[in-house]
């Protein structure tokens, strides 16, 4: 063999090496965000997490098929199955997934006595493919900010408490021993309304990992939003409000009995149901000029807002419905196809 030709073979191995090498260091690895990424916003997660939107795409949990994990444009066409997982409190960054797998939930279990152990919280790739677990327990109201994964985690000895993991699953750690739900994450702080003690919106420094009361008051599921905090007034039978990020000039914003609410990306509308029995209904308030319509009478629940869109669910979970987050108020029915491949 001729001196040449034996160089050629060398390199062509050392290239197959290094190329094998890169790839499979490539396959285990996780790949970081920018500190400020937000997996999802805060007023989805309060209502499941069932819909989030990044990069033109919109991932959700596809009732049709039993809340397997789909994606579609923005515009609701070109719809892809990505697991057949129930999913909830869907977050997405650059290159993953995160849910909470409620396989447990499913109309469907056949009868398994293993479903404690279809829950958890998972991570997979864009294209849906490699899943990676990154709790066991069963849990609720997953968050990612940076490279950090929130949620609520249940073990059988400890009760419900909040949890930190690294997004490679790696290091999860205890913050809080209560069911609380981060609100926003922002400066290195967590801020979280308290569950046990009291109902202030309370400060986690991620530093120190010390707590503190930021604004004293009655307060559930604030969303920050811009120069704003809204909430609901416990005090005032779950008005909604809002209030300046100090927590000056609080107002009312609906002064009704309300079940959830959320705010459209743009911040011109607010979505919210008014929960008072043969009265109730869902509405929106445009938050400028402060008319409000009526969109449809009866029980509602879940509202998700994306950049073009807002769904809702009835209560008994036979329609979600689908509007245009900041345009005429004409409804429609979400109705995505069931694509039933096994991935």
């Amino acid at each position: 063999m001729s001196t040449i030709k034996k160089v050629l073979i060398t390199l062509f191995i050392i290239t197959a090496i290094t190329i094998f090498g890169i790839l499979y260091y490539s396959s285990g690895r996780t790949y970081l965000n920018d500190e400020e990424l937000v997996g999802n916003t805060a007023g989805n997660i309060y209502n499941g997490g069932l819909f989030c939107e990044r990069d033109g795409r919109i991932y959700f949990s596809n009732d049709n098929d039993d809340g397997s994990l789909y994606v579609m444009n923005s515009n609701s066409t070109n719809f892809k199955k990505l697991h057949t997982d129930k999913a909830t409190y869907i977050n997405v960054d650059e290159n993953y997934i995160y849910y909470l797998r409620a396989n447990n939930t499913r109309e469907n279990t056949s009868g398994s006595i293993f479903m404690f152990y279809n829950t958890g919280v998972y991570r997979v790739n864009r294209n849906g493919r490699k899943l990676k677990l990154i709790s066991s327990n069963p849990g609720s109201h997953v968050t990612v900010k940076g490279n950090h994964v929130y949620y609520l985690n249940y073990d059988v000895d400890t009760g419900l408490f909040l949890y930190r993991n690294q997004t490679d699953g790696s290091l999860e750690r205890l913050l809080i021993k209560e069911a609380v739900i981060p609100s926003a994450i922002m400066n290195n702080k967590l801020y979280y309304v308290g569950y046990d003690s009291d109902h202030n919106i309370n400060c986690l420094d991620l530093s120190s990992f010390t707590s503190k009361t930021y604004i004293e008051g009655n307060f559930g599921y604030p969303i920050f939003f811009g120069d704003y905090i809204y909430y609901m007034d416990q005090t005032n039978d779950y008005s909604i409000n809002r209030m300046n990020l100090d927590g000056s000039d609080r107002t009312v914003l609906v002064n009704n009995r309300t079940s959830t609410y959320n705010v459209t990306n743009s911040g011109k509308y607010l979505y919210y149901q008014i929960d008072e029995m043969d009265k109730s209904k869902i509405c929106r308030m445009n938050l400028t000029t402060m008319e409000t319509e009526v969109l449809l009478e009866g029980h509602f629940k879940q509202i998700h807002v994306t950049d073009n869109y807002v769904f809702f669910k009835d209560f008994d979970n036979t329609n979600t419905y689908i509007i245009s987050a900041d345009g005429p108020a004409t409804l429609a029915t979400f109705n995505p196809p069931n694509l039933n491949k096994d991935k």
